[in-house]
């Protein structure tokens, strides 16, 4: 009997951003979804599923709160 290597992983943050948090990894893309929503209903955030067969984005969420106008500007004058 063969393992299969998981090909969904889960991470916390934006894709393609640095400072990533792999959080696990999965065997179907369903599965890696409700992982997704369900961390991001108890800690609001970015949150993305990465294909590692495909190295493709499968599936992301952000449940961050909106920034207030003075947030959105400082963020901008970061950059």
């Amino acid at each position: 009997m063969t393992l299969a290597i998981p090909a969904f992983d889960i991470f916390s943050g934006r894709y393609g951003e640095k400072g990533v948090i792999w959080l696990g990894a999965v065997a179907r893309l369903d599965d890696a979804r409700t992982r997704m929503l369900n961390l991001a209903e108890k800690q609001p955030g970015a949150y993305f599923v990465f294909n590692s067969d495909t190295k493709a984005l499968a599936a992301s969420i952000d449940t961050s709160p909106p920034l207030r106008a003075s947030e959105s500007e400082r963020a901008k004058g970061a950059a």
